[in-house]
């Protein structure tokens, strides 16, 4: 199979010429990029004063805003973006597989009506699937500094030994779930009937969603620009507020530096917005690649 051809440019060719989907797939990012970055970002700040005992005066003074003056509020916001990052993101999952599936049979424009109302039908599965899955890479960070947080520095060897064995089991759970959601939008299959069938095309199929893998690793290395966006920014910010004595100055300063990183959100959400579609068009396209295939197996039979 000739990826590039098949899988690649068609699913590049979808994101270019569709502007809407871009736009539309805005909101689950947004969603993900303020739970899982700013947790992670959280986290690392926590683990580097409190564990590591690095008493920086201005990431003391951050934590300090977080865990004294605005503990609650941070709690309550903190919840409302993981009720809404477990629950909205599984419907536009859904709604831009079922999207581009209309417009890949039809080679027409897909009115989003056309699509949007139908979800409900098949969301409990894929919002199952969703949960049941989570070995993304961030994920599996967040719960290695949460594991340190509470064990403490004595047991950290033992804790690293074991999340590495974890990092392993995400690569390969990856590879095995990758077409699961696929099966479930397109095919109404239930979760582990879709996992099952995932499975198959991944063994059948090594070298190709092997590929596709690396592939989405590569594209996943703007996490890393992500992360350090969110923290330099705050860093700057809070020591700004700690050095600079004139109000006129601070005032200015912080007016510049929130415009500045408002813009950095924009060109975030732009870039991260294309390369989610992408990704998820290129699973797609692999998918219905596979699908075609054993249609052909079984004319010939």
């Amino acid at each position: 199979m000739d990826i590039k051809e098949n899988i690649i440019l068609p699913a590049w060719k979808l994101v270019k010429d569709d502007a809407k989907i871009k736009k539309i797939y805005f909101f689950p990012w947004l969603l993900s990029i303020l739970f899982l970055t700013w947790l992670l970002v959280y986290q690392s700040i926590y683990t580097y004063v409190n564990i590591f005992n690095k008493k920086d005066e201005v990431l003391v003074l951050m934590l300090d805003f977080f865990h004294s003056g605005y503990f609650i509020e941070t709690i309550i916001t903190a919840l409302i973006f993981l009720f809404l990052h477990l629950f909205v993101v599984p419907v536009f999952e859904w709604w831009l597989i079922s999207y581009i599936d209309e417009k890949n049979k039809t080679q027409e424009r897909v009115s989003f009506s056309d699509v949007i109302w139908v979800w409900v039908y098949r969301f409990l599965p894929l919002f199952e699937y969703n949960n049941f899955s989570q070995f993304k890479i961030i994920s599996v960070l967040n719960a290695y500094l949460f594991t340190i947080r509470f064990i403490g520095l004595e047991y950290m060897g033992y804790v690293t030994y074991v999340f590495l064995v974890v990092f392993f089991f995400s690569i390969v759970a990856h590879l095995l779930f990758a077409y699961s959601k696929y099966e479930i939008v397109l095919k109404t299959g239930k979760v582990l009937k879709s996992i099952s069938k995932s499975a198959k095309i991944t063994i059948l199929n090594p070298k190709m969603t092997i590929q596709l893998y690396f592939m989405m690793i590569l594209l996943n290395i703007r996490v890393i620009f992500n992360f350090l966006i969110f923290l330099f920014f705050p860093i700057i910010i809070f020591s700004a507020i700690f050095y600079i004595t004139s109000k006129f100055f601070l005032i200015i300063t912080l007016i510049f530096l929130i415009s500045l990183f408002l813009i950095f959100i924009v060109f975030l959400w732009y870039f991260a917005s294309v390369m989610e579609v992408f990704k998820i068009a290129i699973w797609y396209y692999a998918y219905i690649e596979w699908e075609k295939k054993i249609a052909m197996y079984k004319d010939d039979e």
